[in-house]
């Protein structure tokens, strides 16, 4: 039986969570491109390149989407690790509308090849979302069936942009 500051401990935990995704979400929507700068002052870079996005959420092992992996793969032995898994899938859908900003290595030089990029990110997000509402319903199975997809929309995309 669970204590009373574990559980306090789990709540504290899930709207820390929470205020992050919030605060992602808010800075990506409210951007409308580069910030005017005072007179020599420099302009702030982007942090995160595609090739960052991608180790951070899909890296196999250590990313979001292998740990999600790995979670599902126990069969979601850990009952307490379904929400975190499903914030994890909010996470990498999330990237999806990140990397729908940045330019890919290859396979984008015309609007074709653009809009393209732009709907394997769609397609990406989608399949991120997908896999948070199977992670909803605590089954494993499902979860697995929307892992699958998730890693199909990754191929996709790296058989047109990923530089070799």
């Amino acid at each position: 039986m669970r204590t009373m500051s574990t559980r306090l401990g789990l709540v504290f935990a899930g709207f820390a969570f929470l205020a992050l995704v919030a605060a992602v979400a808010v800075a990506i929507a409210t951007d409308t491109g580069p910030v005017a700068v005072a007179e020599g002052e420099a302009a702030e870079e982007p942090v995160a390149g595609i090739t960052n996005v991608m180790n951070a959420v899909n890296h196999e092992e250590h990313g979001l989407f292998g740990m999600i992996k790995s979670f599902c793969d126990a069969d979601g032995a850990d009952k307490d690790g379904w929400a975190l898994a499903r914030h994890r899938a909010q996470m990498i859908a999330e990237a999806g509308n990140t990397l729908m900003g940045k330019s890919p290595p290859r396979g984008a030089d015309d609007a074709a090849g653009l809009a393209k990029w732009k709907q394997h990110c769609a397609n990406f997000r989608d399949a991120g979302k997908d896999l948070s509402k199977a992670l909803a319903f605590k089954k494993a199975d499902r979860a697995k069936a929307a892992i699958a997809a998730v890693a199909a929309q990754c191929e996709a995309c790296h058989k047109d942009h990923r530089s070799n």
